[in-house]
């Protein structure tokens, strides 16, 4: 068993930052510290190799540079071909909320929506697992979910909808095909007031959530986000919030309660970049006492799960001055900040003994976003990756993982 582990992650152990055009990435640096806080996770995949379970949960948990997706793409992408795909797990209706999501898959409605995302203080949608949520009070909305990646995705055996209590006014639901025929029929046993678990009889690629028209009683629909299951395998869900940071999530009203019903096996955290950007504001005692209070209460929601701190990236400040013509001039300097967030998260994981994986030095450390840009790799403003950045990223963590799972396997 344990040559047959390492054979896959060896065939899967690729290093980006070998690549010659790519000079600036420290192969040296990309390792997992305090990699003991991983143990619960190394745990969790022997019991289901030696198939004592049948799944395995990583939820990755960040902000703009994870709501896109391709920063987790990599892990979700490795993992499935090794364990299998156990579904694509946590989605949400970005399009009906108006913002960006993951390209893989979509949601198209007939009605709009309001939306919510953590880090808005105004409105009163609370919002939960997903960090966003919607709000319809229209029995006949719909919401149809359409597959962009058929193999990826696949299609669920399972859904679960999360939702505000529907033994107060929210509306009760059910699955259909793209023909209107009921393909979900509850599961009672795994049901609760906030959360409805459908079993798909018919598994189809494309279907719709519909307001269940024989209960009178909802007056409106409050979704806060959907998980597809398939069969065993490993699930990857991705909670990304657009200027999210660590007290957003401490203070959503549902994100804690929810986060432990996906049985999380590991938590990995990717946040820091938007404490760090409001360069006014930032405070790193308060922004420790935060990070604190994010990894306490985390743990004990989810005792069984492993927690890795991810550093955000180099970041660039912008200098605005003018030129002769009066035309405004942009020069872009790192972010004083990001050294002070990656210390404090070190700190912290060594503290609550979790795992730290260093971005921010594996990239290339002081300035490195530049050298990202010069490539292509980033936006305008030095602050977000492409496509390319983040799947390159992504795949360093990915290594990264690889390479302790490997040390792991062969010290036991």
């Amino acid at each position: 068993m344990k040559r047959t582990i390492i054979l896959f992650l060896l065939i899967s152990f690729k290093m980006y930052g070998q690549n010659d055009s790519l000079p600036f990435i420290r192969d040296s640096f990309n390792v997992i510290q305090n990699a003991s806080g991983l143990d619960k996770y190394f745990k969790s995949i022997k019991s289901y190799k030696n198939k004592s379970s049948n799944e395995i949960n990583i939820v990755h948990v960040g902000d703009s540079h994870v709501q896109a997706g391709f920063y987790s793409e990599p892990i979700r992408k490795d993992l499935q071909a090794k364990l299998g795909n156990g579904g694509r797990g946590l989605v949400f209706p970005y399009q009906a909320a108006k913002t960006n999501g993951p390209t893989d898959y979509s949601f198209s409605s007939n009605q709009t929506w309001k939306a919510k995302r953590n880090c808005i203080e105004k409105g009163n949608l609370p919002t939960g697992i997903s960090g966003h949520a919607i709000y319809n009070n229209s029995k006949a909305a719909v919401l149809t979910f359409k597959p962009r990646d058929r193999n990826l995705i696949g299609k669920p055996t399972e859904i679960e909808i999360y939702h505000l209590s529907n033994l107060d006014s929210n509306f009760t639901y059910q699955i259909t095909d793209s023909l209107g025929q009921i393909i979900g029929s509850i599961d009672t046993i795994k049901s609760t007031p906030t959360k409805s678990v459908f079993k798909v009889s018919k598994p189809v690629f494309q279907w719709n959530i519909i307001p269940n028209l024989t209960n009178d009683t909802g007056k409106s629909s409050t979704i806060l986000g959907m998980n597809l299951i398939n069969n065993a395998g490993l699930k990857m869900h991705t909670i990304g919030v657009n200027g999210a940071e660590y007290k957003h999530y401490l203070r959503s009203e549902f994100f804690n309660i929810q986060l432990k019903e996906l049985n999380p096996d590991l938590i990995i955290v990717s946040l820091g970049t938007n404490e760090a950007y409001n360069t006014k504001d930032f405070d790193p005692i308060k922004f420790e006492a935060i990070v604190d209070s994010f990894i306490v209460i985390t743990k004990l929601n989810n005792e069984n799960a492993s927690i890795l701190l991810a550093s955000p990236p180099s970041i660039g400040q912008a200098t605005v001055t003018r030129n002769k013509k009066k035309r405004k001039v942009y020069q872009y300097t790192e972010n004083k900040n990001i050294p002070i967030v990656c210390e404090i998260l070190q700190r912290q994981a060594i503290k609550h003994q979790c795992a730290y994986w260093n971005f921010y030095e594996v990239m290339g450390g002081y300035n490195s976003i530049n050298k990202w840009f010069a490539k292509g790799m980033t936006d305008k403003r030095r602050i977000h990756f492409s496509k390319k950045g983040y799947l390159i990223q992504g795949n360093l963590l990915k290594n990264a993982l690889n390479s302790e799972m490997q040390q792991k396997i062969i010290q036991e």
